[in-house]
């Protein structure tokens, strides 16, 4: 049987000394881009250090701006919301693929990568809110497909394994006006380029109330945050994945850091945010190896080689500081580890 594969799901919070503001202006005039290369290839290498599988590239921009930005500015486009496909470039790619570049000179191996992109629901509902405009809605599914385009030319050291569409409203958002039958369209639309070209095309969904509707796309891989929400598990039918040949990217590390110092104050009675000391706590008593391998086990007993990668529930972009952040991404990998271990163990 296939090992899980541990992906991650993008966003990093902010080294020391640096702002958001400021990676969104250094990325938008580019008048910094040895500070700002530096910084993204040094996070980038981390990932994969810390033992990421198939590392994303690093997100320290809003995900839905980093997109909407460029479909929004007429100089990009051939008319309002229609993007040169030229023009539909993710900085990070190319930074990133100085550090692939130096991963297969060192390794032999072509370094595989998960490629983030805003999805088609979200970007309209950032762009146009609580309204039905049906065209719209596609051209901006046809804007994504460009962007997915210009990855796969921007891979010139690495491989794109998994595409990741980012939905998070898909299932728990009632602002959505669209029918069933629309956005079925609209993510085939935003998939089938990825798919054609052989990498895996996930929707990071925060709940997969509607994971049947994508089931009837080509997206095969559906991703949620179970480590937060077990009983999410309850809303898949293992048979429906398998007759749609779809598989999961199940959250097996909790990455809702409110709630998890919440914890920490309780079991201590401290107030972490003050006792920074503890805030360790959430990675030494919480989110451990062992418990992240339970959590595999538990969801693997009921959906078996359905799942085939393990992340953290989230982004981690709202983490107190990087090392934190970083050991939780090798907690996740030294448990999802530990679990293909001793299944491979198992099955011989």
């Amino acid at each position: 049987m296939q090992d899980i594969t541990f992906i991650d799901g993008g966003s990093l919070p902010m080294p020391e000394g640096i702002t958001r503001e400021w990676v969104e202006t250094a990325a938008e005039n580019r008048d910094e881009d040895e500070k700002l290369f530096s910084m993204v290839r040094n996070a980038f290498q981390r990932k994969i250090d810390v033992g990421v599988h198939v590392p994303t590239y690093p997100q320290f921009r809003d995900m839905i701006g980093q997109f909407l930005d460029i479909i929004k500015d007429e100089k990009n486009c051939y008319e309002p919301y229609v993007l040169k496909e030229e023009n539909a470039k993710i900085l990070e790619l190319e930074i990133i693929d100085e550090v692939a570049k130096q991963y297969r000179e060192e390794t032999g191996k072509t370094l595989e990568v998960r490629v983030c992109i805003a999805g088609p629901i979200d970007l309209y509902l950032q762009a146009f809110g609580a309204t039905g405009y049906v065209d719209a809605y596609h051209i901006l599914a046809l804007d994504i497909e460009d962007f997915i385009k210009q990855a796969f030319v921007a891979a010139k050291n690495f491989k794109i394994k998994v595409i990741a569409l980012d939905e998070p409203s898909l299932g728990i958002n009632d602002r959505i006006q669209f029918s069933d039958a629309n956005i079925i369209s609209a993510l085939t639309v935003a998939s089938t380029y990825a798919r054609k070209q052989g990498a895996d095309v996930e929707i990071h969904l925060h709940s997969p109330l509607k994971y049947k509707l994508v089931c009837e796309t080509p997206i095969n891989v559906i991703g949620f945050e179970y480590a937060a929400t077990p009983s999410y598990l309850n809303l898949l039918d293992k048979k429906v994945l398998e007759d749609s040949n779809t598989y999961v990217r199940l959250g097996v590390s909790r990455t809702d850091i409110s709630s998890l110092v919440g914890i920490i104050n309780e079991n201590y009675g401290v107030n972490v945010w003050k006792e920074k000391e503890y805030m360790q706590k959430i990675v030494t008593d919480l989110e451990t190896p062992d418990v992240v391998k339970k959590r595999l086990e538990t969801a693997y007993s009921i959906l078996g080689d359905r799942i085939k990668y393990a992340s953290p529930d989230c982004g981690l972009a709202f983490w107190p500081d990087q090392e934190l952040a970083f050991k939780l991404l090798e907690n996740t990998a030294k448990g999802i580890n530990k679990f293909n271990a001793e299944k491979e163990k198992r099955e011989e």
